[in-house]
């Protein structure tokens, strides 16, 4: 019996490509709990694929420009920032501890470092 080249991989060998990205460098590992955290990581795989591909033409010829690309960088940390701030108080109203990720304290601190000059 030939192998067909668009075969679904079994399960195994999705469990087996799994366990090799964890290995990779740069990886996390995320326990997902809720169907909205679900919907939110499969958002994140994504964009970080564009993100990485935005970052590569970013200045180049026909590609993105560089006020074009800080304008999208911008957009982008609004978004995490307010998304960020929204789930400190969703954690907040139940009482869960929510930390901050260290580079939006760090950036954070370098904007109102940049606000008080």
């Amino acid at each position: 019996m030939t192998e067909q080249k668009d075969a679904k991989p079994t399960w195994q060998e999705i469990q087996e490509r799994k366990i090799n990205m964890v290995k990779e460098r740069g990886s996390r590992v995320l326990k997902i709990n809720s169907p909205l955290g679900s919907t939110l990581f499969n958002i994140l795989r994504q964009f970080d694929m564009a993100y990485a591909h935005f970052k590569a033409r970013l200045g180049e010829m026909n590609g993105i420009s560089h006020e074009e690309g800080e304008e999208l960088m911008a957009e982008g940390r609004q978004i995490v920032m307010a998304f960020s701030d929204y789930t400190a108080r969703l954690s907040k109203r139940i009482r869960f501890k929510y930390y901050i990720p260290r580079e939006i304290s760090e950036f954070m601190e370098t904007s109102e470092d940049t606000d008080s000059e």
